[in-house]
Protein backbone atom coordinates (compact mmCIF):
# COMPACT_ATOMS: atom_id res chain seq x y z
CA UNK A 1 0.00 0.00 0.00
CA UNK A 2 1.58 3.37 -0.87
CA UNK A 3 1.85 6.25 1.36
CA UNK A 4 0.34 9.57 0.47
CA UNK A 5 3.07 12.10 -0.24
CA UNK A 6 4.12 14.45 2.73
CA UNK A 7 2.75 17.96 1.95
CA UNK A 8 5.59 20.28 3.45
CA UNK A 9 4.93 24.09 3.78
CA UNK A 10 7.92 26.88 3.00
CA UNK A 11 9.60 27.96 6.24
CA UNK A 12 9.33 31.38 7.57
CA UNK A 13 12.55 33.36 7.74
CA UNK A 14 12.55 32.61 11.48
CA UNK A 15 11.75 29.34 10.96
CA UNK A 16 14.50 28.75 8.59
CA UNK A 17 17.24 30.87 10.96
CA UNK A 18 16.12 28.52 13.84
CA UNK A 19 16.21 25.20 11.86
CA UNK A 20 19.62 26.26 10.50
CA UNK A 21 20.90 27.64 14.27
CA UNK A 22 19.84 24.13 15.35
CA UNK A 23 21.97 22.33 12.53
CA UNK A 24 24.89 24.18 12.98
CA UNK A 25 24.76 23.40 17.03
CA UNK A 26 22.89 20.02 16.72
CA UNK A 27 24.08 18.50 13.54
CA UNK A 28 27.24 16.74 15.45
CA UNK A 29 25.28 15.32 18.20
CA UNK A 30 22.52 13.89 16.83
CA UNK A 31 25.07 12.14 14.08
CA UNK A 32 27.55 10.65 16.93
CA UNK A 33 24.58 9.46 18.67
CA UNK A 34 22.99 8.04 15.34
CA UNK A 35 26.06 6.15 14.43
CA UNK A 36 26.70 4.95 17.89
CA UNK A 37 23.15 3.97 17.98
CA UNK A 38 22.54 2.28 14.34
CA UNK A 39 26.04 0.91 13.89
CA UNK A 40 26.57 1.70 10.52
CA UNK A 41 28.56 5.25 9.70
CA UNK A 42 27.05 5.11 5.65
CA UNK A 43 23.30 5.11 7.19
CA UNK A 44 23.74 7.94 10.04
CA UNK A 45 24.65 10.51 7.47
CA UNK A 46 21.11 9.72 5.76
CA UNK A 47 19.71 9.64 9.19
CA UNK A 48 20.97 12.47 10.40
CA UNK A 49 19.55 14.18 7.54
CA UNK A 50 15.92 12.43 7.83
CA UNK A 51 15.99 13.70 11.44
CA UNK A 52 16.58 17.76 10.50
CA UNK A 53 13.98 16.85 7.25
CA UNK A 54 11.45 15.58 9.91
CA UNK A 55 12.11 18.57 12.39
CA UNK A 56 11.38 21.24 9.91
CA UNK A 57 8.32 19.51 9.09
CA UNK A 58 7.29 19.69 12.44
CA UNK A 59 8.95 23.02 13.08
CA UNK A 60 5.97 24.57 15.43
CA UNK A 61 6.70 21.61 18.00
CA UNK A 62 10.15 22.14 17.37
CA UNK A 63 10.05 26.36 18.18
CA UNK A 64 7.73 25.51 21.08
CA UNK A 65 10.75 22.82 22.57
CA UNK A 66 12.51 23.99 25.41
CA UNK A 67 15.25 21.66 25.08
CA UNK A 68 15.30 21.45 21.05
CA UNK A 69 18.77 19.37 21.51
CA UNK A 70 16.02 16.77 23.02
CA UNK A 71 13.65 16.74 20.49
CA UNK A 72 15.97 16.25 17.90
CA UNK A 73 17.47 13.36 19.29
CA UNK A 74 14.12 11.61 20.20
CA UNK A 75 13.31 11.79 16.28
CA UNK A 76 16.68 10.43 15.47
CA UNK A 77 16.18 7.64 18.47
CA UNK A 78 12.88 6.49 16.62
CA UNK A 79 15.23 6.39 13.10
CA UNK A 80 17.40 4.25 14.35
CA UNK A 81 14.96 1.72 16.01
CA UNK A 82 13.26 1.76 12.67
CA UNK A 83 16.61 1.03 10.94
CA UNK A 84 17.13 -1.32 13.27
CA UNK A 85 14.38 -3.49 12.23
CA UNK A 86 15.00 -3.05 8.65
CA UNK A 87 18.90 -3.85 8.56
CA UNK A 88 20.26 -5.86 6.01
CA UNK A 89 23.05 -7.81 6.64
CA UNK A 90 26.55 -7.49 4.21
CA UNK A 91 26.31 -3.68 4.54
CA UNK A 92 30.23 -2.05 5.70
CA UNK A 93 30.22 -1.42 8.96
CA UNK A 94 31.57 1.25 11.12
CA UNK A 95 35.19 -0.60 12.35
CA UNK A 96 35.11 -2.39 8.54
CA UNK A 97 35.36 1.66 7.50
CA UNK A 98 37.50 2.40 10.12
CA UNK A 99 40.05 -0.11 8.79
CA UNK A 100 40.17 1.11 5.74
CA UNK A 101 40.67 4.93 7.03
CA UNK A 102 43.16 3.77 9.90
CA UNK A 103 46.15 3.20 7.47
CA UNK A 104 48.36 6.16 9.28
CA UNK A 105 48.32 4.57 12.51
CA UNK A 106 51.20 2.19 13.94
CA UNK A 107 49.42 -1.01 12.95
CA UNK A 108 50.48 -2.44 16.72
CA UNK A 109 48.52 0.80 18.56
CA UNK A 110 46.15 0.69 15.64
CA UNK A 111 45.46 -3.39 16.77
CA UNK A 112 45.14 -2.61 20.33
CA UNK A 113 42.90 0.65 20.25
CA UNK A 114 39.98 -1.45 18.10
CA UNK A 115 40.47 -4.47 20.19
CA UNK A 116 39.89 -2.16 23.55
CA UNK A 117 36.95 -0.42 21.52
CA UNK A 118 35.43 -3.45 20.12
CA UNK A 119 35.40 -5.00 23.43
CA UNK A 120 33.82 -1.69 24.89
CA UNK A 121 31.68 -1.73 22.13
CA UNK A 122 30.33 -5.60 22.83
CA UNK A 123 29.72 -5.02 26.37
CA UNK A 124 27.72 -1.73 25.57
CA UNK A 125 26.04 -3.70 22.91
CA UNK A 126 24.97 -6.66 25.47
CA UNK A 127 23.13 -4.39 27.42
CA UNK A 128 19.27 -4.10 27.67
CA UNK A 129 18.17 -1.49 25.51
CA UNK A 130 17.14 0.30 28.39
CA UNK A 131 20.55 0.71 30.24
CA UNK A 132 22.45 0.94 26.72
CA UNK A 133 20.19 3.86 25.50
CA UNK A 134 21.48 6.16 28.29
CA UNK A 135 24.89 5.19 27.69
CA UNK A 136 25.03 5.85 24.48
CA UNK A 137 23.13 9.25 24.85
CA UNK A 138 25.65 10.60 27.89
CA UNK A 139 28.99 9.34 26.01
CA UNK A 140 27.88 9.78 22.34
CA UNK A 141 25.51 12.47 21.87
CA UNK A 142 27.01 13.99 25.03
CA UNK A 143 23.50 15.02 26.55
CA UNK A 144 22.96 15.90 30.32
CA UNK A 145 21.08 13.78 32.73
CA UNK A 146 17.93 16.26 32.39
CA UNK A 147 18.84 15.95 28.66
CA UNK A 148 18.49 12.30 28.19
CA UNK A 149 15.13 11.76 31.20
CA UNK A 150 13.42 14.25 28.26
CA UNK A 151 14.34 12.75 25.77
CA UNK A 152 13.85 8.91 26.78
CA UNK A 153 10.57 10.14 28.55
CA UNK A 154 11.37 9.46 32.09
CA UNK A 155 12.21 10.82 35.02
CA UNK A 156 15.58 12.36 35.92
CA UNK A 157 15.68 9.85 39.00
CA UNK A 158 15.42 6.89 36.34
CA UNK A 159 18.08 8.02 33.91
CA UNK A 160 20.68 8.38 36.48
CA UNK A 161 19.91 5.26 37.82
CA UNK A 162 19.93 3.26 34.35
CA UNK A 163 23.76 4.86 34.37
CA UNK A 164 24.80 3.47 37.12
CA UNK A 165 23.68 0.42 36.88
CA UNK A 166 24.98 0.30 33.62
CA UNK A 167 28.40 1.62 34.52
CA UNK A 168 28.38 -1.39 36.85
CA UNK A 169 27.53 -4.08 34.33
CA UNK A 170 30.63 -2.62 31.92
CA UNK A 171 33.14 -2.79 34.79
CA UNK A 172 31.78 -6.34 35.71
CA UNK A 173 31.98 -7.34 32.02
CA UNK A 174 35.13 -5.88 31.27
CA UNK A 175 36.69 -6.60 34.38
CA UNK A 176 35.76 -10.17 33.59
CA UNK A 177 37.38 -10.06 30.32
CA UNK A 178 40.50 -8.49 31.87
CA UNK A 179 40.49 -11.14 34.76
CA UNK A 180 40.34 -13.74 31.99
CA UNK A 181 43.22 -12.10 29.81
CA UNK A 182 45.40 -12.41 33.41
CA UNK A 183 44.70 -15.94 34.28
CA UNK A 184 45.74 -16.90 30.50
CA UNK A 185 48.63 -14.62 30.53
CA UNK A 186 49.66 -16.47 33.60
CA UNK A 187 49.22 -19.95 32.82
CA UNK A 188 51.34 -19.03 29.40
CA UNK A 189 54.51 -17.62 31.42
CA UNK A 190 54.62 -20.45 33.60
CA UNK A 191 54.34 -23.38 30.82
CA UNK A 192 57.08 -21.21 29.41
CA UNK A 193 59.41 -21.35 32.60
CA UNK A 194 59.04 -25.08 32.60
Amino acid sequence: MEQPARVYRPLTDAQQRLLDQLVSDCAARVAGYIRRFHGRRFDAADLTAETFARAAANIGALSACEQPVVYLLAIARNLCRDGVRRKSPGVLTEAAADELTAASEDPASAALRREREDELRAAVDALPEAFREVVILRMTAGLSFEEIAGTLNIPLGTALSRMHTAIQRLRKALGEREQSERSVAQSDSRERRR
